[in-house]
């Protein structure tokens, strides 16, 4: 245990103004502020949101966990003397007292391990507590957080020729890996020494007679290392990761160094994304091998996060990816590129209108950017973007407009190939010179009386989509499959069809991919809608692809990627055990 003498000296000395007489706004605690510092990368930042909170209470055994989350309206708690100071990933400084909202910065509120990492060492240490918390998406330990006494990053011999072969000037290379390593580490130390600096700017409630005492450091990160096999080109082999358990060892007595607390209990979060496999095991060791050394024995603790991976939310989250593909997919391409409807994924929805899709016969121009709309740079290259248009277009979508000088031809309208796996787009109709293309169609339409309508379109590129001269959709980037994609219509986008003659246009730009290349592009697009019948039809298909069970467990992961698919049960979990482990450092 860190003696509160030790680290009252090493407030001292950090800040001799520590805590100024003010007055209390609550009760005097009767321990000392204990001090948590959280750091580490994306996992530590934490992607589980808010709205996953419900799953977590289908579990018994994670049912208690929510109940210590939430307040007895189902809001997330706020939690009773239990602070955080947060630097995010942006830069931004957050300070509060703890409650969900404080995961990685979003649209939407998230957690990471600190919501119940806090409310959990409140609970077993019945202290008040402070989190200073430090979290980067996307870093190393090699290079990001790379401590003092690791040294500079050093080039292996492999690297340096990968680099010549490349023609890179290694020199300059050299120069910014050097500004680059350890970067991190010191933007963490900076944070955690600024915050002990001035307790009272986080803790305003915090009793200035009980001080505090930094109570242990929490690591959560690895999955940068772990995949950098330029770093560790022996990665599967056995020893393959020893750099990293090096490395980590050195960031401990860093860390213990510069806050002046040599025996700092100090908690390694070993990775755990895909559960109980040995796909990650050379990693996972090498992570947990520092609290195996003897000079950490007693003070270093694994914790493995592995066992709290969910298995049913990964087989409802793949049920749920399919399930969105059917709704997102509106048709299938046959080997040769054609429009093969009788594949279409979900049943029920019919093309709506005269001539069928393939008969239509569309009008169609392309140009190029004026000067002042030139393509951006190249990063910027497959981005869908609005330029001035030709004079004389200002009513291009409209029914009166006179297309009879365009071209015409059947969709596909598109140039070059769009090739995937064993399906290329066959274009009907060539585009043209120019990079934009405007391209109008007329139908007729008996009734408008379907129970739900939606846009089917195949682009490589974004679009804008009209009908009878309103914009009725956009989309702004692009599609690497050749499939029509369906867009479910809204009532603000169906009021203007119309029974009679009805006028489909389409704004899109070609591709040209990074690297340069010949551009390359594909276009059509056409209505289609569903009875209340073909509704019914619809759901019992999807019912078979995504059961209501399965939707509500799906309810519990908020994304399918590494970030422990975004749960919050598992966040929640990991948080609570990597309290109880800190504390238990402590006894």
């Amino acid at each position: 245990m860190v003696s509160r003498a030790r680290v009252t000296g090493v407030l001292t000395a950090l800040a001799p103004m520590l805590f100024t007489p003010a007055a209390v706004c609550a009760p005097p605690a009767a321990k000392p502020l204990q001090v948590f510092v959280l750091a580490g990368q994306s996992n530590m930042e934490g992607h589980a949101q808010v709205r996953t909170f419900d799953y977590i209470g289908r579990d018994p055994a994670t049912a208690p966990i929510l109940r210590e989350m939430r307040h007895e309206d189902g809001t997330p708690r706020v939690c009773d003397q239990v602070w955080i100071s947060y630097l995010t990933g942006n830069g931004e400084v957050h300070n509060g007292r703890l409650t969900a909202g404080y995961g990685a910065k979003g649209r939407e509120p998230k957690i990471g391990p600190e919501f119940t990492f806090g409310i959990y060492a409140r609970k077993l240490l019945e202290a008040p507590i402070l989190l200073i918390k430090t979290a980067w998406g996307g870093k190393s330990l090699h290079t990001d957080f790379r401590p003092p006494s690791a040294g500079p990053y050093r080039l292996t011999e492999p690297q340096r020729e990968q680099l010549a072969k490349r023609g890179t000037d290694i020199e300059q290379w050299q120069a910014e890996k050097a500004k680059a390593t350890g970067h991190y580490y010191r933007l963490m130390m900076d944070h955690v020494q600024a915050v002990l600096r001035d307790i009272r700017k986080v803790c305003p409630d915090c009793d200035p007679e009980q001080g505090c005492e930094l109570a242990g450091f929490v690591w959560f990160q690895g999955w940068n290392d772990m995949v950098d096999g330029n770093v560790y080109p022996d990665r599967n082999k056995p020893g393959g990761y020893d750099l990293y358990s090096e490395l980590l060892a050195h960031f401990i007595r860093d860390v213990r160094r510069d806050l002046a607390a040599p025996r700092l209990p100090f908690v390694i979060g070993v990775m755990g994304v895909g559960g109980v496999t040995q796909d990650r095991n050379l990693f996972r060791e090498a992570m947990a091998a520092p609290a195996g050394l003897p000079e950490f024995l007693g003070n270093v603790s694994a914790v493995q996060t592995a066992p709290f991976w969910d298995e049913a939310l990964v087989e409802a989250s793949a049920k749920q990816a399919e399930y969105n593909r059917i709704l997102d997919t509106a048709h299938a391409l046959t080997p040769d590129g054609a429009l093969d409807r009788a594949a279409q994924p979900c049943p029920g929805w019919e093309a709506i209108g005269r001539p069928e899709p393939e008969a239509r016969i569309w009008r169609y121009m392309s140009f190029d950017a004026p000067a002042e709309s030139a393509r951006p740079d190249r990063n910027e290259e497959r981005r869908f973007r609005d330029v001035a248009l030709p004079e004389g277009m200002e009513d291009w979508t409209s029914q009166t407009f006179d297309d009879g000088a365009w071209r015409q031809g059947k969709a596909p309208i598109g140039t070059g190939a769009w090739r995937h796996r064993r399906t290329t787009v066959k274009n009907n109709s060539e585009w043209g010179e120019g990079e934009f293309l405007l391209l109008r169609t007329r139908f007729e339409l008996d009734a408008v009386d379907c129970a739900a309508y939606r846009l089917s379109i195949l682009a490589r590129q974004g679009f804008h989509v009209y009908l009878n001269g309103h914009r009725i959709h956009t989309y702004a980037w692009w599609k690497t499959e050749p499939y029509y994609r369906a867009i479910e219509l809204t009532g603000n986008e169906t009021q203007y069809l119309r029974k009679g003659t009805n006028v489909l246009a389409a704004y899109a730009n070609v591709q040209v991919d990074r690297g340069g290349g010949a551009p390359h592009a594909s276009i059509d697009l056409f209505l289609e809608g569903i009875t209340e019948e073909g509704r019914k039809q619809r759901q019992k298909a999807l019912e078979e692809v995504f059961s209501a069970e399965d939707r509500a467990i799906a309810a519990g992961a908020s994304n399918a990627g590494y970030h422990y698919m975004g749960s919050a049960k598992i966040m929640a979990q990991i948080g609570k055990a990597f309290a109880e482990a800190a504390v238990g450092l402590r006894k």
